[in-house]
């Protein structure tokens, strides 16, 4: 059942979650840089045509499963129009430095996998924002003639970021890991790829080590998350103390 026995679990690990790791990045960098902006832009125009588009967009993103997503990508950019490549990954980054500036063959597999995290974090950001709005600390801060700029990053923004948080939390070890279905849609060697195929061949130690990696991955966010809230919130404290 072992495909590879001269070479070390690590190593196999490490090829292929390279992978992963440059998709996740950008995946993480666009979905939270545009769902965070959306978000801020519904609530601070709620009720207007621009959050309902936002929510239309956001609710889409949330229930289209990314494979199809991926496929209509693949159907009109690749087969039709012939603008990308239908599949593959330039893990090395050769793209860079050669002709291909844009890496044409990055684009469609994070734009696929970003479209549901991007909508879970408008719709995130939104609530909490218009949550935050309704306090009466924010309506007290725009009471004594504060501008609308400084009410929403000084008081607004901050006091919003827990939900935020915890998506960012939920979110970002999923990202890392890797999604199957892309993967295998786009034909990238990636971790999720690698983990499907070593639950066909039996590779029982490289299945154990990969739940390992991503046992680890999820506690680590996890961590990192709880760390984070006693920077957002001031009245949270390690251990208890000085909790609201």
């Amino acid at each position: 059942p072992f495909q590879q026995p001269t070479t070390t679990v690590t190593a196999l690990i490490a090829k292929s979650w390279l992978v992963t790791l440059q998709v996740g990045i950008m995946t993480v960098l666009l979905s939270f840089g545009l769902g965070i902006t959306l978000g801020v832009l519904a609530a601070y125009r709620q009720n207007t045509w621009i959050d309902t588009s936002t929510t239309f967009v956001a609710m889409m993103g949330i229930t289209t499963p990314n494979f199809v997503v991926s496929m209509w990508l693949i159907l009109i950019f690749a087969v039709r129009l012939n603008w990308l490549p239908m599949g593959g990954w330039n893990a090395s980054g050769d793209c860079l430095i050669g002709n291909d500036y844009i890496c044409t063959d990055w684009i469609m597999p994070v734009i696929a996998y970003s479209l549901a995290p991007l909508a879970i974090v408008a719709r995130y950001t939104r609530s909490s924002i218009v949550d935050v709005m309704r306090q009466d600390y924010a309506r007290t801060a725009k009471a004594k003639g504060l501008n609308e700029r400084t009410v929403m990053t000084r008081h607004v923004m901050r006091n919003a970021l827990i939900p935020m948080i915890t998506a960012l939390g939920v979110i970002i070890p999923n990202l890392l890991t890797g999604s199957i279905f892309i993967e295998a849609v786009f034909r990238i060697n990636g971790l999720g790829r690698f983990f499907v195929t070593s639950i066909f061949n039996r590779d029982y130690p490289m299945i154990m080590a990969l739940f390992l990696l991503i046992a680890f991955l999820w506690s680590f966010t996890y961590l990192i998350t709880d760390v984070l809230y006693t920077f957002a919130d001031p009245r949270i404290r390690l251990g208890g103390k000085g909790a609201a």
